[in-house]
């Protein structure tokens, strides 16, 4: 049997379903782990790494006093399975093995994958021969290459990934633990740093005191506006920017008519086509169209895993000799981009354009399969971009034509520059950068013209531009901090860690805080030269030159150096670090006492609150940490002086809620609009007596509240009252909202909210309402026919439950009620005893009780009273009947007939309309009782 592992299942299912050829490959489950067999052949997938490396037992405890921060430099690492089923279905299916392939991605951490599951395999089948697929696309072509020509793993390229792993565990490790100790942070809030993340921390955090310590310079520029046979000339003086106002003013006072033309150059110049695809200028195109670096990696892993691309990890920027491109474009004439291949192929340049960087591992990302926008979605536009990206590097050089003109104004110099797109070239089929022409009017020179317009405008200079997150992997590249597989990664993490936020991204208070107190008492963690050196020794591992051990001994050393300066400021940087993370929570004097209001969290839930408390209750609600963990920002209120709030959740854009205050007395006013005595005049009076809140309006007494705003005690009293009956509306609101949310999904243009709006306008404030309201009212808020029932039915049923909760029957009898069918006091109420005990299986004795205490909580008779003995007795007697069964029973007891007395008694026409029986039938049963 021939085992073939693959990286992630989706690569497992393709490679099985391209090898099989015609054979059907059965896909099944053992233990939860997919696994693809046709003919002698299993293909399984990992994911991704299957076991870690971690440190031995004995440096879980962070306080622990024995081994503090510095001794996980030394520690013994080992490895532990993290998918615990993959690597148990590993070993039971090596051992019938007789040939193992390893076919992860091509690249070192798919070669470390691999020697993983290679140490898997050998543990259990030491013999067993194993080989290695290598492949950049998962197509036909290249896994069936791949698999004919299978090679060795290469255990150097390996050993540098197992090398980088180590690296940044002890490094990471070390060095997190010791600055969240020494600021005192744990659980969630830990203060993490890298390797890789706190150099690449360090230059956004840079750039933001370059940003902040810039000082504008005035400059100013002088510009004219002439035409030539109704065409507008636009021309700026010849000198450019002008740093001396004086002259600037000289010069402009000196520009007068006549216009005169002193040269007309024409030119052309030469707009080269793009160059292949590598790793990062891929995240450079993808984010012009509108996507994150995290995001662009993420579509592109999904696109070659479902062969659409190549593999998207590479350094390459030249095509090699065996990518066969006219395959590639005879296999892009089964798109919708036909026409332009078929444009391509008439223009193709001879040679296709070539980057700067070359590697053997991996050839330029370029598309591999058909595929149409249906059936990718979304991820259209990022396919759409390779393959055009592709066609550009196989067309010719776009040509512009140039014009200069220049012009003299009475000794002052202007000119005039203009292009026009003769040849587009490449941008036929690639239209992701603007070519917009700027055409001048024919003169000659010496044609005089005259000034219309003359414009001196003062400008200044500007900072540094922040980074975006392409940028900022662009020099991340250049100045060798993390890989290609990796940068977009730790630009999330950095996100994540709430150290960095927005785009173009910008430090927190707690990313500078970190980053400064590192860089003034340990500045080679922040400095990019530690994590260059580091790489070019990884590097040097792959082609022997260094071996692992080494280079993790010598990573060793390098972090004991760090540790020596770190150790003796340990409090001065807790110190530093407390001092500016509080800062980062606080977010203004409070508006009711002066003390500082801070950010707080207390398990999913976060608000404002005063360290004036429990003298000061002053506080402001946020949203729960599902939405994102609450930060203060730089903008900064101008009425109230406090620090805007933004919510900052992995994966999604910050949301800005501005101004807490102003937001919450926004709030207010929707629920002051709903109490009818409040007046504008009431609500200034309530800001000026620092009352901010309808809560807190409502928790005042009314002597109070008539001091605080100069108003009578009755006044009070109704302002009170008033705003306690819109909190209880919030509240059946609330619970209306929650309940509804149940049983109505979301749709497109249709919210929770929506529905909500519709419901309040419809009058429905409440569950009540909705078990009150029609089908058709509950249409009009949104809701399907189906969905209305729903609801409207599952309302009844809540508020008749929790009425009989209310009355006192029992959780585990109300159930029984309800699934026999019992749903309301009135069901149960109108219900003889002995149905319901048949019905339910209650005892008759408990039916009674619980019966006479609905009837008296609905003001109706108390029900018959029935003894256990009498019920026992009667069913015997009724059974003994000729032709009653189970069925004429439960007719019999709906009728309120439960013995021989009651059925003789009875009157068959009530009997017939209440229980269900004919009136003959009932007659022979009232006859043979007789008997």
């Amino acid at each position: 049997m021939h085992l073939i592992i693959a990286e992630k299942n989706i690569a497992a299912n393709r490679i099985a379903q391209i090898l099989s050829g015609k054979d059907k490959v059965s896909a099944k489950k053992e233990g939860g782990v997919n696994v693809y067999t046709f003919g002698d052949k299993i293909s399984i997938g990992l994911r991704g790494h299957v076991v870690e490396v971690d440190f031995v037992e004995g440096y879980t405890n962070w306080r622990s006093q024995e081994r503090p921060p510095r001794s996980l430099i030394d520690a013994e690492t080992i490895k532990r399975p993290t998918e615990p089923a993959i690597v148990k279905l590993i070993h039971k299916i090596a051992k019938k093995a007789n040939r193992v392939t390893i076919a992860t991605d091509f690249d070192t951490e798919g070669e470390l994958i691999g020697k993983e599951a290679y140490e898997l395999v050998r543990a259990v089948n030491p013999k067993v021969p194993i080989d290695r697929a290598r492949f950049s696309a998962i197509t036909k072509e290249e896994i069936n290459r791949a698999f004919s020509e299978p090679s060795d793993l290469d255990f150097d390229l390996a050993a540098a990934g197992e090398a980088r792993q180590v690296v940044d565990l002890i490094w990471g490790a070390s060095l997190t633990r010791f600055i969240s100790l020494a600021a005192k942070r744990g659980g969630g809030n830990i203060l993490s740093v890298g390797r890789v993340q706190s150099p690449t921390l360090a230059m956004i955090v840079d750039r933001e005191k370059e940003i902040e310590s810039f000082i504008p310079e005035p400059y100013w520029e002088i510009s004219l506006t002439t035409e030539k046979d109704g065409q507008s000339i636009i021309a700026r003086h010849a000198e450019g920017r002008f740093t001396d106002k004086k002259l600037a003013d000289a010069a402009y006072a000196g520009t007068k008519d006549p216009l005169v033309v002193t040269e007309v150059k024409e030119g052309k110049r030469v707009d080269r086509a793009p160059t292949p695809f590598d790793t990062t200028q891929f995240i450079v195109a993808a984010a012009r169209i509108g996507y994150s670096a995290a995001n662009a990696m993420r579509v592109a892993e999904e696109l070659y895993m479902n062969g659409f691309i190549s593999y998207p990890r590479t350094d390459n920027t030249i095509y090699p000799p065996s990518l066969n491109l006219d395959n590639i474009l005879t296999t892009l004439e089964k798109t919708k981009f036909a026409r332009d291949v078929a444009w391509v192929r008439k223009n193709r340049r001879t040679k296709p354009t070539e980057g700067k960087k070359s590697s053997t591992d991996h050839p330029p990302i370029h598309p591999t399969g058909v595929a149409t926008e249906e059936q990718l979605g979304e991820n259209w536009k990022l396919y759409e971009l390779v393959v055009r990206r592709f066609l550009a590097t196989l067309s010719p050089d776009a040509e512009w034509a140039t014009m200069r003109i220049g012009m003299d104004a009475t000794g002052q110099n202007y000119v005039a520059t203009g292009s026009r797109l003769t040849e587009a070239g490449w941008r036929t089929v690639y239209p992701y950068s603007e070519a917009k022409d700027s055409i001048l009017p024919v003169v000659k020179k010496g044609e005089k013209l005259k000034i219309q317009d003359l414009n001196l405008e003062e400008k200044q200079t500007q900072p540094p531009p922040r980074y975006s997150q392409s940028k900022l992997i662009q020099v991340m590249e250049e100045l060798g901090l993390g890989t290609k597989s990796t940068r977009h990664e730790v630009i999330q993490k950095l996100i994540s860690r709430k150290y960095i936020e927005g785009n173009p991204l910008r430090p927190t208070l707690v990313g500078k805080a970190v980053t400064e107190s590192l860089e003034a008492h340990a500045s080679t963690i922040t400095r990019p030269d530690m994590t260059q050196k580091l790489e070019q020794a990884m590097e040097a591992i792959k082609v022997r030159n260094k071996s692992r051990d080494g280079v993790v001994d010598d990573s060793r050393k390098m972090l004991h150096q760090v540790f020596d300066e770190l150790e003796p400021n340990e409090a001065v940087i807790g110190q530093e670090i407390m001092g500016q993370t509080d800062e980062e929570l606080t977010i203004g004097p409070c508006p009711v006492c002066g003390k500082d209001l801070r950010i707080r969290r207390k398990g999913g839930s976060q608000f404002i609150g005063c360290n004036g408390y429990p003298d000061c209750t002053c506080n402001i609600s946020l949203p729960g940490t599902m939405w994102g963990s609450a930060v203060r920002t730089k903008k900064v209120c101008e009425v109230h002086n406090l620090f805007h709030v933004s919510l900052i959740a992995k994966g999604a854009r910050p949301w800005e809620m501005g101004c807490p205050l102003c937001q919450l007395i926004e709030q207010q006013k929707e629920h002051y609009a709903k109490m009818p005595a409040m007046t504008e005049a009431l609500q200034q009076k309530l800001l000026d007596a620092k009352i901010f809140s309808l809560y807190e309006l409502s928790k005042l007494e009314p002597a109070v509240l008539a001091k605080k705003l100069g108003i009578t005690k009755k006044q009070a009293e109704t302002l009170i009252h008033e705003a306690n009956d819109v909190l209880d509306l919030i509240r059946r609101r609330s619970e209306c909202k929650k309940f509804m949310k149940q049983f109505v999904p979301p749709k497109r243009g249709r919210s929770h909210t929506k529905v909500m709006n519709g419901f309040t306008e419809s009058g429905i404030n409440c569950i009540g309402d909705i078990a009150s309201a029609t089908i058709e009212s509950l249409k009009k808020t949104g809701l399907s026919e189906e969905e209305a029932k729903t609801l409207k039915s599952e309302a009844i049923s809540l508020i008749a439950k929790n009425q009989l909760k209310d009355i006192g029957i029992p959780a585990v009898s109300l159930k029984r009620y309800q699934e026999a069918g019992f749903l309301t006091p009135e069901d149960i109420a109108s219900a003889h005893p002995a149905y319901l005990a048949f019905k339910t299986g209650i005892s008759i004795e408990t039916v009674g009780k619980h019966a006479t205490l609905i009837t008296q909580s609905l003001g109706k008779p108390d029900p018959v009273k029935i003894s256990k003995k009498a019920f026992e007795s009667g069913k015997i007697e009724l059974t003994s009947l000729p032709g009653v069964g189970e069925s004429t029973l439960e007719h019999l007891y709906r009728a309120g007939i439960f013995d021989k007395k009651s059925l003789i008694s009875a009157d068959p026409a009530k009997v017939a309309k209440s229980g269900g029986l004919s009136k003959d039938h009932l007659k022979k049963l009232q006859a043979a009782a007789v008997v």
